[in-house]
């Protein structure tokens, strides 16, 4: 016969040792006082007890109740799922607000204007490009530089209309 304590009895049946406590209060645990005074439980027979003894408990479907509105019917949920979400909401701000401190998450209006300031002076630099090889290059005429332009305008609207 091994003894063993209300803790690891509670471990062995994957329950909490209150449910132990519980078991040995109702009568459904049979425990016994080992030579020092403390509580102990035989683990041989305690699997057997427990299962014969417990009436497996049916877990209450939550149904949300429906309230009427003059607008329209709104479904409102229970207290505790409510502040559970709740709870879950303000954990995920909190871990928002952590990555901003450390850097790991940028502000969507930064990064707004960071792109518009990339996007605007690439479309600059692609707008000279037409006038930056006529100078470098003498020998073109208007008609390939107008050419380069066009090509040029014409990728632009492209990429802006994408």
């Amino acid at each position: 016969m091994a003894l063993i304590t209300r803790k690891q009895a509670a471990e062995e049946m994957g329950v909490t040792i209150q449910a132990v406590y519980m078991a040995i209060k109702q009568g459904r645990l049979t425990a016994i006082k080992d030579n020092q005074g403390k509580i102990v439980i035989n683990s041989d027979t305690m699997k057997d007890e427990w299962s014969k003894k417990s009436e497996p408990k049916l877990i209450k479907k939550i149904e949300h109740k429906t309230y009427k509105s003059s607008q329209s019917t709104t479904e409102y949920p229970e207290y505790g799922e409510s502040k559970a979400r709740t709870e879950h909401l303000k954990a995920e701000l909190l871990e928002l607000e952590r990555q901003e401190k450390e850097k790991s998450l940028v502000p969507v209006e930064e990064v707004k204007t960071m792109w518009q300031t990339i996007i605007t002076n690439t479309r600059n630099k692609m707008l000279g490009v037409s006038a930056k090889a006529q100078q470098r290059l003498p020998d073109l005429d208007n008609s390939a530089v107008s050419c380069i332009d066009d090509i040029i305008r014409e990728a632009l609207e492209e990429l802006s209309a994408a």
